[in-house]
């Protein structure tokens, strides 16, 4: 095993991208989509290919409930506005924007390769490019590219009237992202062993207003104009047993190598991150509707300090996290239940922790069309650099941010499929974690140069109580309407990096307590499909001074954001296929990250070719 480590190393070592789509999927840009949620899941965590599913599977093949479908709601990837909803956090490393399923339809298995290409106005650019070098029934290799960048003005709002002099006028934003990769699946008679790698360099400027700023007369010289440099080096190896009768076992190995070319400012050198992650894993085979097993998982995340003098050193320090899973799970009749116990230790900046959580999942048939189901679990999230550059890219590279130790996360809820083609869920939930991440915009700290509003982590202890509902309706595969809603109340706790006020108490910095996303897709002819998209997010609020010569902080309660975007594709043959897409079309000026304005109103076209 040793020797089988070290050439997977070696072969990881050499490869520059990552997560081709290597499966036979229904089109060829849903591929790539599910290859990314396959990469995260392989730097987050591996888990056995018998892991707990949903009983709703189950109960299909005994015909006692017709199939059960979960509702899934469009991941919104609103192009080049750096646009990430903080409560539904899509698949984006260095907040590259994943490949929209255009009207690509068909099965990928008689086609190796895509291109697509797209732009339009504010010098948005979007590119796509893969090819499946082997596809066969035991190796798929293939590699990809991705581009995505924009040039454009940004107005800012008025924040209650607080503008510094030089936000008055417009002022550009760049982002230009860059995502390559290659990946091999082989499959033995009985197992799969996965290699691959990805290599990406994401550029940007800090084009956000200004926020606290220090007294003087003098406003600090601070810089929007220079580009900061996010890079990427991802290399990863798994290897499974796929027998379900015979003893299951899992391995896996991730690196990534994450560096900031600048801190605070282009005078000074920023940090690198390696971030190594292990799983192991062995289940039983299920006899008599039951079955156990153990998973482990580690990160281990060690630092090269940026060159500022004032960064906290301490936080550099090397970063351990660990999680032990024992579990059992029984089978019976239609109903089934996993019972575990996660006891997981972090070690950081001098501290080592120790917490358990319960590992429960129940579902239970109530009638032929419904199902009962509830989940108790809690986790470690490391929050690397590399991690959370996926949320926001304009995060401080000051320090690392301390992990977040969720005890418990509860949730319990009712899906049904209430007629042909109607699934609706309703569900609720209590989730209570140590070190929460929220994020606070902040000046520089240098009063004669400096990046512009760069955004702070603020890690109190959260309780979030949650409520929701969504309903999908589809109506032959020509219509399909989809509704999601989600409340999110939370309760903070005081802690000594962060001054209460009694307007500021439980206020979620960053995030929105209430969120909508809605949507219809329409196929009127066979040809044309029709998206219309929405999107709403209220309660965001931010911490922030308005007064230039006494800093003082206070509330500042953001805009809501209604964002709609409309989406025509047309496609001639099962190879090529056009669209235009029209994004922001309430004209809404709006911003999710303090003082970083979103695009206007723009329009954009494109190609998508297979071959």
């Amino acid at each position: 095993m040793t020797i089988i480590y070290k050439k997977i190393l070696i072969i990881c070592g050499l490869m520059l991208s990552l997560s081709l789509s290597a499966q036979n999927t229904r089109n060829t840009q849903n591929t790539r989509n599910t290859q990314n949620e396959e990469e995260r899941d392989l730097n987050r965590e591996m888990t056995l290919e018998r892991e707990y599913d949903p009983i709703v599977k189950d109960a299909a093949k005994v015909n006692t409930l017709p199939e059960v479908q979960e509702i899934t709601v469009s991941k919104r990837d609103i192009e080049y506005s750096n646009y990430v909803l903080p409560v539904k956090v899509t698949s984006k490393d260095m907040n590259i924007l994943p490949v929209n399923p255009l009207t690509t339809y068909f099965d990928h298995s008689t086609r190796n390769g895509y291109i697509h290409f797209g732009g339009g106005m504010l010098f948005n650019l979007t590119g796509d490019v893969g090819y499946h070098i082997i596809n066969t029934d035991r190796d798929l290799l293939g590699v990809w590219f991705s581009h995505r960048s924009s040039q454009w003005n940004a107005s800012f709002l008025d924040h209650n009237g607080f503008n510094a002099p030089d936000d008055t006028a417009k002022r550009k934003a760049i982002i230009n992202d860059n995502l390559g990769g290659l990946d091999y699946k082989h499959i033995f008679n009985a197992s799969e062993l996965k290699l691959g790698g990805r290599f990406g360099y994401s550029t940007f400027n800090y084009y956000g207003t200004r926020t606290v700023l220090p007294r003087t007369d003098e406003l600090p010289n601070n810089s929007y104009e220079t580009n900061q440099a996010n890079r990427l080096i991802n290399g990863y190896a798994s290897y499974a047993t796929t027998d379900p009768e015979t003893l299951g076992f899992h391995a896996g190995l991730d690196f990534t190598n994450f560096n900031q070319k600048y801190s605070l400012s282009e005078d000074y050198n920023g940090a690198t991150e390696n971030h190594i992650g292990m799983n192991f894993g062995i289940a039983s085979p299920t006899q008599n509707g039951l079955s156990f097993g153990v998973d482990l998982k580690t990160n281990i995340l060690t630092y090269t300090p940026p060159s500022i003098d004032f960064a906290d050193s301490a936080m550099f320090n090397t970063h351990f996290n660990g999680t032990v899973n024992p579990y059992l799970i029984l089978y019976k009749d239609t109903w089934k239940l996993r019972l575990g116990l996660n006891l997981m230790l972090v070690s950081q900046n001098d501290k080592i922790t120790f917490f358990p959580s319960p590992d429960i999942a129940l579902d239970i048939p109530f009638s032929r069309t419904s199902i009962f189901y509830a989940t108790i679990s809690g986790r470690v999230e490391s929050n690397s650099m590399a991690e959370i550059a996926r949320i926001n890219r304009y995060f401080s590279p000051l320090s690392p941010a301390f992990a977040s130790k969720t005890w418990a996360d509860f949730t319990v809820g009712v899906r049904s499929s209430a007629a042909p083609g109607l699934h609706f869920d309703i569900f609720g939930g209590f989730k209570y974690t140590e070190n929460d991440m929220f994020f606070n915009p902040s000046s520089a700290f240098i009063n004669n140069g400096g990046f512009y509003n760069i955004s702070m982590p603020y890690q109190p202890a959260s309780q979030r109580l949650q409520a929701g509902a969504s309903v999908n309706y589809n109506y032959r595969e020509k219509v399909n309407l989809y509704l999601k809603g989600v409340y999110d109340y939370y309760t903070l706790k005081e802690d000594e990096s962060f001054d209460f006020t009694d307007e500021t108490k439980n206020i979620p910095f960053g995030k929105p307590t209430f969120t909508v996303n809605a949507g219809i897709k329409v196929c009127p002819i066979n040809p044309l499909t029709i998206n219309l998209d929405y999107a709403l997010l209220t309660g965001m609020h931010a911490y922030v001074a308005y007064d230039f010569s006494r800093p003082v902080l206070h509330d500042y309660s953001m805009t809501p954001i209604h964002d709609m975007r409309l989406q025509a594709a047309w496609q001639f043959n099962d190879a090529f296929s056009v669209y235009a897409r029209f994004n922001n079309m309430l004209f809404r000026s709006q911003e999710l990250f303090y003082g970083y304005p979103m695009q206007p109103f723009s329009i954009m076209c494109g190609l998508n070719y297979n071959f």
